[in-house]
């Protein structure tokens, strides 16, 4: 992903949704927040896609990690 296109240069947020508008298609990233304030304003949106985040690398579960898993949940079944 990347930063939000109208507030990301000030703010750093996150862009969370695209956003496509107008007969060519063009796309726009967004925040939520600015997604909200769009919608709010009357924004003559095509289509709004959220985007899924990547997960953490802190949160990230090692493949290894679920063998042992998978057999504690068959002994217990």
């Amino acid at each position: 992903m990347g930063l939000c296109k109208l507030c990301g240069p000030v703010t750093r947020n996150e862009a969370e949704f695209a956003i496509t508008y107008g007969l060519e298609d063009r796309l726009l990233l967004v925040c939520r927040w600015c997604q909200q304030d769009l919608t709010l304003l009357g924004f003559n949106a095509n289509q709004v896609v959220h985007l899924a985040k990547p997960l953490h690398p802190k949160f990230f579960v090692p493949f290894w990690f679920l063998g042992p898993i998978r057999n504690l949940l068959e002994a217990s079944a």
